[in-house]
């Protein structure tokens, strides 16, 4: 029970003050007028006064770091190392995602290893033996880059499920998706235009939602521009897909925003715009270095990310990445993506906020509410910020489990803040506690139980200087 808080349901404008709110079996059973007295026998009762009650924030785009990875990694460092038996790591990485407030999250396509694991731990969480937020593990479908290639440097691998240039074989695949329990379909790029469409159909049938990449433009089976808002998905998952739409042809002209802008509303996709993902990138490659992170957030960044942030895995700061072709274009990209996400806003495009963590200087949670502040820089209402947080993909993800809002009858994946969101978008990280799944988690538990996964990650680290390979 939350007594005396000022709840901001975020379906709506509205502000609803001194409200006592009342949680049981993991949903809001009742939110009592002020005034109201409320007794329940043996209640955990939360103070809310001068707090502010609002909906759990969803991460809608990032790739879990799991163990499953970690053991199925082509690397043998990462390969080899001792994990244990207790899934203490990634149990660590589910207590960030609380931390920053983050009660949902998306991931959009692993290994099969990676989402053997993911498909677990959405079970472990969901019946309460593992804290954590709500999960949505994604299929990614992609075929072979030379399926798409404009001048194919070799032969195209025949065609199979797990990298499909077939109608059938795309069909294959979604429907093993199903079988398998996914929650959602990730098409990618590289798939031709007839697998394409048979992904984002048959995942039409099959009752999933399709986020993911817009398909490859350029080559003799790739689809164009007009086929792709013909047949939509469900939701794109960057804006820098779009960008790279205006990119072919009309190199970014500015008359490209109204025309791509108009395609997304006739398409009715909504997007989540990672503008957090795009500005890290860019300054990546502008300052050469890896951005600073917020706070002491960094110290929450497990030893095998930091890893991959670091050179020679991070491929953004590598020679490579700055001699590719239209490179000296990446910072225009990023203005253009802004004001096209403007565009699509004011247009009534829904957005979403998805981060693509563990992208190198993006950890997982903290990145979340930095997208959130990208969005009210681009003009968004700070309770638009909300909803585009909470209640946009709630409808994405979970359409059948309810809206998200802070209202009677919802799940209570929820977040209490220490100050006003409204005044001040940047507030959302001033966090006294969240309820994942209906369980109340103070700030302090969940330092708590993070510090207690100190000793696992010193020992990871120890393990990965033991492998370095010596000095020449």
């Amino acid at each position: 029970m939350v007594h005396d808080v000022t709840v901001i349901p975020a379906d709506t404008d509205e502000v609803l003050a001194h409200r006592t709110v009342l949680i049981r079996d993991g949903k809001i059973a009742r939110i009592l007028p002020p005034g109201a007295v409320a007794k329940v026998k043996d209640a955990t009762v939360v103070d809310g006064r001068g707090k502010f009650l609002v909906p759990g924030f969803v991460d809608a785009h990032l790739h879990l770091a799991t163990e499953g990875a970690i053991r199925g990694s082509k690397d043998a460092t990462l390969s080899g190392l001792d994990l244990g038996r207790d899934h203490r790591y990634d149990r660590q990485v589910m207590l960030s995602l609380l931390k920053a407030g983050v009660t949902g999250a998306a991931n959009l396509g692993g290994s099969v290893s990676s989402d053997d694991d993911l498909l677990w731990l959405r079970g472990e969480i969901d019946a309460g033996r593992i804290d954590g937020p709500k999960l949505y593990v994604g299929k990614l479908i992609n075929g072979p880059r030379a399926a798409v290639a404009a001048k194919p440097e070799g032969a195209v691998p025949a065609s199979k499920p797990e990298a499909p240039t077939t109608a059938a074989d795309g069909v294959t695949a979604v429907r093993r998706a199903r079988e398998r329990g996914y929650d959602f379909i990730k098409p990618y790029q590289f798939l031709n235009r007839e697998t394409y469409l048979a992904v984002v159909e048959e995942a039409k049938r099959q009752g999933f939602i399709t986020t993911g990449h817009l398909p490859q433009l350029g080559c003799g089976t790739c689809a164009d521009r007009d086929f792709t808002f013909a047949h939509p998905m469900t939701n794109v998952a960057h804006i820098e897909e779009l960008a790279r739409f205006a990119r072919f042809g009309s190199d970014l002209a500015p008359k490209d925003i109204d025309a791509l802008a108009q395609a997304m509303v006739d398409s009715r996709m909504s997007v989540s715009p990672g503008l957090i993902t795009l500005k890290t990138i860019v300054g990546m490659y502008v300052q050469r270095e890896v951005p600073p992170v917020p706070g002491e957030w960094l110290k929450l960044v497990d030893p095998v990310t930091r890893r991959e942030w670091a050179p020679p895995a991070n491929r953004y700061l590598s020679q490579a990445f700055r001699d590719q072709e239209n490179a000296d274009r990446f910072s225009a990209g990023y203005d253009f993506g802004r004001v096209l996400a403007r565009e699509l806003w004011k247009r009534g495009v829904g957005f979403t906020v998805g981060t693509d963590a563990p992208l190198p200087g993006l950890p997982f949670g903290v990145s979340a509410q930095q997208e959130m502040i990208e969005l009210r820089e681009i003009g968004l209402k700070p309770v638009e910020v909300l909803r585009a947080a909470s209640i946009n993909a709630h409808r994405l993800f979970d359409p059948g489990a309810g809206s998200g809002a802070v209202r009677e009858g919802e799940r209570a994946n929820l977040v209490l803040l220490n100050a006003d969101p409204l005044a001040d978008i940047q507030n959302v990280a001033k966090i006294d506690g969240v309820f994942a799944q209906g369980r109340w988690l103070s700030m302090e538990q969940i330092d708590r139980k993070l510090a207690e996964g100190e000793a696992f990650q010193r020992d990871l680290e120890r393990q990965l200087q033991a492998r370095k390979p010596a000095a020449p």
